[in-house]
């Protein structure tokens, strides 16, 4: 017999995830594309974690002979992915109540609501990663994830008001496993090329800074990565040095670098390693 501790999964790093946004956005192709500017990070979870049920049920067909089973078939299969977001905002009061009209003064929003519920339709993106090494990752880009609410919201002073929900796959969806992107605590930053204006941005745990001027000091890459928001465990970067620029995390990060809005220079690009 042969045995593999490694391929035993426990899920729970800091970078899972699960993105939404409108349907027809487009998914990502691969494991460790961005997913588009229209998805919404869901935010925190419950300790829970995120359930994925098939909901099918096998039916038996017996011979007269014995009783005997003859044949089995499955009749209303599908698949569920459950989950409570602990984040109250805008995204999770949406898919939780049935919101007619949204107003927004002075920072107060003024929703008119009907009493009951409601299924919204989303495209999903669902990011999961070992906890013991997270470069192992599986994710799943879902087309079309229709959800509800699935539970009561509880108001007490002793836990969370989360927003339960189960989402139902409809039609087929894409399935990735593998090594997912490389994490580090610390990157380096190296502009090449000797651009001479434009921009580049940096994307951590597939969240993308605003545009970072070809020319910017350590101070305002990491103010840059700083502004980020919704980023779990890399508040507090730090970055030093000049060239490459070396930005430090709290934890462990995927980063990738965008310097295709670089001008001038001879190919002028920028990019992220990894320290050894």
């Amino acid at each position: 017999m042969t045995v593999e501790a490694g391929n035993a999964r426990i899920f729970g790093s800091d970078l899972d995830a699960i993105y939404l946004a409108p349907l027809g956005t487009n998914l990502p192709t691969t494991i460790d594309e961005i997913p588009a500017a229209a998805f919404e990070d869901v935010g925190w979870l419950h300790g829970d974690g995120i359930t994925e049920s098939a909901t099918g049920s096998k039916e038996v067909i017996r011979g007269h002979q014995g009783g005997r089973v003859v044949r089995t078939r499955m009749g209303e299969s599908g698949t569920t992915v459950a989950f409570t977001a602990l984040e109250s905002k805008p995204q999770t009061k949406s898919l939780r109540y049935d919101e007619k009209s949204v107003t927004v003064t002075a920072g107060v929003r003024k929703v008119r609501r009907g009493s009951g519920q409601k299924v919204s339709a989303r495209a999903a993106v669902i990011d999961i990663f070992d906890a013991d090494n997270v470069t192992v990752k599986e994710r799943l880009c879902i087309e079309r994830l229709e959800i509800v609410t699935d539970g009561d919201r509880v108001f007490v002073n002793n836990d969370i008001a989360g927003f339960p929900f189960i989402g139902e796959v409809i039609g087929d969806y894409d399935s990735y496993e593998g090594a997912g992107a490389q994490l580090d605590t610390v990157w380096n930053l190296t502009i090449s090329g000797v651009p001479a204006g434009g921009t580049y941005t940096l994307a951590v745990n597939g969240a993308a800074t605003a545009p970072i001027a070809y020319n910017a000091n350590a101070a305002a890459v990491a103010a840059a990565i700083n502004a980020l928001a919704g980023v779990t465990g890399v508040t507090g970067v730090s970055a030093s040095g000049t060239s490459p620029i070396a930005i430090t995390f709290l934890a462990a990060a995927a980063v990738t670098a965008n310097g295709s809005a670089l001008t001038g220079g001879t190919s002028p690009a920028a990019t992220v390693v990894a320290t050894p």
